[in-house]
């Protein structure tokens, strides 16, 4: 299929390092200790997981399932997502454990979907520019000093479906962002 559909990226920082360090089982662990608590977060607002990326997941809301309120949906999905990281943080200190970052982006486009393969092996996936850019502004979070990226034409179509945000948010006109060669106009949803 096709259409329009917000696309939501979070990723979870500090994994990769450690695992030179850290046994396997102790790895995997750490990734589902990460997913169990995020994952739930994005199907309540109705976004469905594509992807996981080892040390992240990729979702989409309005594509599976059509939604008049996809981009709202998605940036409520980011806010939440983002006071989930903070009560998980606050347990790692808690239990004398390396606190791990994050960075989450949503971007709107269109994009498209379906199974791709052949008769060996089928796997449902997204494509289109939006999933670049979203990876892209996922990145760029750690440039920006940044947890939630998102930009301005996606925040604007999801306060049009209602979306009220949970505090102020910080426009950044013409960001240049590495992997893109024009300016993008982006917003904040959680700083540092």
């Amino acid at each position: 299929g096709a259409g329009e559909a917000e696309m939501l990226m979070h990723v979870v920082r500090g994994f990769t390092a450690p695992a030179k360090e850290r046994q396997p089982a102790q790895l995997v662990g750490r990734l589902t200790e990460y997913e169990s608590r995020m994952v739930p977060v994005v199907q309540a607002h109705g976004g469905n997981i594509d992807k996981f990326l080892g040390d992240g997941i990729l979702a989409t809301f309005g594509a599976v399932l059509p939604s008049d309120t996809f981009a709202a949906d998605a940036m409520r999905a980011a806010n939440d997502l983002n006071r989930t990281y903070l009560a998980w943080k606050a347990d790692r200190v808690a239990a004398g454990q390396k606190p791990v970052d994050i960075g989450i982006a949503v971007v709107t486009g269109r994009i498209v979907f379906g199974a791709v393969g052949d008769e060996t092996r089928l796997e449902y996936t997204v494509i289109g520019d939006p999933v670049n850019l979203c990876a892209t502004l996922e990145k760029h979070n750690r440039t920006a000093g940044s947890v939630a990226l998102t930009t301005r034409e996606s925040y604007g179509l999801a306060k049009r479906q209602g979306f009220v945000p949970v505090a102020d948010c910080e426009e950044r006109s013409g960001d240049m962002i590495g992997g893109v060669d024009y300016p993008i106009d982006t917003i904040v949803l959680a700083g540092r």
